[in-house]
């Protein structure tokens, strides 16, 4: 019989336990993290809807820019 007593030929198996529990300060730090990442979201989030608005303000303002050169560069046709 062979006296090798590593880990792989032992036939005594460890209690198993579940994972270790992480370290408060570490839970707060994600809590944390996750706070800062959700406000940064919502603050992009408005910002998206903000550039929105201007972009259609912006485009009915051409709209109406385009309208009106077309109708100031029309000449009349002389038959």
């Amino acid at each position: 019989q062979s006296t090798d007593m590593s880990p792989a030929s032992s036939t005594t198996s460890l209690p198993v336990s579940p994972l270790p529990e992480e370290p408060l300060f570490f839970k707060d730090g994600i809590k944390d993290e996750c706070s800062v990442l959700k406000l940064q979201l919502k603050e992009r989030d408005e910002l998206i809807a903000q550039l929105r608005e201007e972009l259609e303000k912006a485009q009915c303002f051409q709209k109406a820019l385009a309208s009106q050169a077309d109708k100031s560069t029309q000449t009349e046709l002389v038959g």
